[in-house]
């Protein structure tokens, strides 16, 4: 009796630990796949800054009211405020002349990120006016979720390039003015030029100090 008792004692204990053997090996397998979900969840982020630098626009796609994008009255395509704040973060935000801005910072290349929007349109419709990228910018950005900022570029001139370059770039187009200017109370000049040849409704700015570029700027026109 005693040696059948031991026996089935025995047994359960065996299938008791294959039981759980098996619903750890269940959970890991589980564990895995979230991890890779949220790992390609985070790969297909969309890169804003980056690609928006690249191609000299904004690349939000056409007018859809459930994706709440938009075009300016030039044509060009212009982001929703909203769809890059649930990508990044809300920032940190400031407000000067009717203009709303939102800061960044990227450690990883040590840049700064500005998005600005017009305040004049109720907060659901607001739009991003400008992307400002800069080499330096306020104690209390952000660090975000941007994507990596140090190889972002404008018209082959990056941060760091020779005011020359830059000059050289906006004149090659179309060169509206050169002047200086305050930025975050830091004397800097201040380029603007646009694309030669078409009216595009985009704007386009460097920032010059000490004979370097420290400002990028990609803007819609008004």
């Amino acid at each position: 009796m005693d040696a059948q008792r031991n026996e089935s004692i025995v047994g359960h204990s065996f299938l008791r630990e294959r039981a759980w053997r098996k619903f750890a090996r269940d959970g890991l397998w589980a564990l895995a796949l979230m991890c890779c979900v949220a790992g390609a969840a985070v790969a297909r982020q969309r890169q804003y800054v980056v690609e928006s630098f690249a191609k000299g626009d904004f690349v939000a796609r056409v007018y859809d009211q459930s994706k709440r994008a938009t075009k300016s009255d030039s044509g060009s395509t212009v982001y929703d405020q909203s769809e890059l704040v649930r990508a990044y973060g809300p920032g940190w935000v400031s407000v000067e002349n009717g203009m709303q801005y939102r800061w960044y910072r990227d450690a990883g290349s040590d840049r700064w990120l500005r998005l600005a929007s017009d305040m004049d349109a109720a907060p659901f419709y607001r739009i991003i006016d400008e992307m400002l990228v800069l080499s330096f910018g306020p104690a209390r950005a952000v660090a975000g979720r941007t994507e990596s900022l140090g190889a972002v570029g404008l018209f082959g001139v990056t941060l760091g390039s020779p005011a020359d370059a830059a000059v050289k770039a906006a004149k090659s187009r179309h060169w509206l003015r050169r002047g200086p200017m305050r930025l975050l109370g830091q004397r800097v000049e201040e380029i603007e030029f646009l694309t030669r040849g078409r009216d595009d409704g985009m704007i386009y700015r460097y920032y010059l100090r000490e004979g370097k570029v420290v400002g990028l700027s990609v803007g819609v026109t008004e």
